[in-house]
């Protein structure tokens, strides 16, 4: 028996076209028969700034994609999804209504927009990767700390200080990728934890890892499952030690360990191998075996006295079902 493919069912139909910029729908699909035309005209569409030659309706737009200031997002009913790069937000009074994602690339975010992210209802997932650091200022948002149903969070440029100000208003957090850029030890506050956060990636650099450890990865998720680090230079005695305290005492449901960190090595040792291998002995620990973790090293090409360590959990390896097994 032959198919053709305008034999599909209508539903099989949606789910391809869901896949699609609006400009690759129509100059695919448009006009190969009536029925799929019909089909098209009820397709939610993805819209991007290479659609300006394609007419559509507002409310069929289920993402948009725009690298130019915004048009009137009033009339986007039905938005889902939203990225902006490069835009102009100085005219952004307010989100569609059903907004789920928002991503925000290469922009300077006014503090009135930080505002309108933070105190929507409806957006679980946010990324905010801007040309300058993000600054929190409490006093910006409602006095309400539960009205953010925020669960993914993503930002490229903001102090230590500024984020630990604005997880006290996402209690509903599951994911946080943060690169985290100084720090003022003076005007540290500490909050109660969030429970629900289950991954972390943190970029740190100005801050001392034992800062970043004690001051913030220990009492924000302790229910942490992944957790990714990457940081610049560090003490590789103080580093292991402070690793090893915060695996031990505060984030014991890690499963998944991804670490990068810069050392400066010893140069009273004759070659570089001997300095690997003694920093290399502090992971062949029972502790570090037992979370299944593996150290490689890297020489700087330009400095040959800088090595960057990689601690990854080893991935389970998957034994093969017998097909004899019942």
């Amino acid at each position: 028996m032959v198919t053709r493919l305008e034999n599909f069912p209508t539903e099989l139909f949606f789910s391809i076209f869901d896949y699609l910029w609006a400009h690759e729908l129509f100059y695919s699909f448009s006009n190969l028969n009536a029925r799929i035309d019909i089909i098209i005209l009820h397709t939610q569409l993805h819209i991007s700034s290479e659609n300006q030659d394609i007419i559509y309706s507002p409310h069929r737009v289920l993402s948009l994609n725009l690298t130019s200031s915004p048009i009137c997002l009033e009339e986007f009913i039905n938005l889902r999804s939203l990225t902006l790069t490069k835009c102009n937000l100085d005219n952004l009074i307010q989100l569609p209504p059903h907004l789920s994602r928002l991503c925000i690339q290469n922009i300077d975010l006014p503090i009135s927009n930080t505002k309108i992210i933070f105190e929507n209802s409806t957006l679980i997932n946010v990324q905010l990767n801007l040309h300058h650091k993000l600054t929190f200022y409490p006093s910006i948002l409602n006095t309400d700390k539960n009205f953010s149903n925020i669960e993914y969070l993503t930002i490229n440029y903001i102090s230590l200080n500024d984020v630990i100000e604005l997880l006290q208003y996402l209690t509903k957090l599951k994911y946080l990728h943060i690169s985290l850029f100084g720090i003022n030890k003076q005007k540290i506050t500490n909050f109660s934890s969030i429970p629900t956060v289950t991954r972390v990636i943190c970029l740190s650099m100005g801050i001392s890892f034992d800062i970043l450890c004690t001051q913030f990865l220990s009492i924000y998720f302790p229910n942490i499952r992944t957790l990714s680090i990457f940081t610049s230079y560090v003490d590789q005695n103080l580093f292991i030690n402070s690793l090893e305290q915060l695996l031990m005492n505060n984030l014991r449901y890690v499963k998944k360990l991804n670490v990068s960190a810069q050392f400066i090595i010893n140069r009273t040792l004759t070659t570089n191998n001997d300095n690997i291998e003694a920093i290399s002995t502090r992971f062949r620990t029972a502790f570090w075996i037992k979370r299944n973790c593996r150290a490689t090293f890297k020489c700087c090409n330009d400095d040959p006295h800088i090595i960057r360590l990689y601690l990854q959990t080893n991935k389970k390896t998957r034994t093969r079902p017998s097909r004899f097994l019942v």
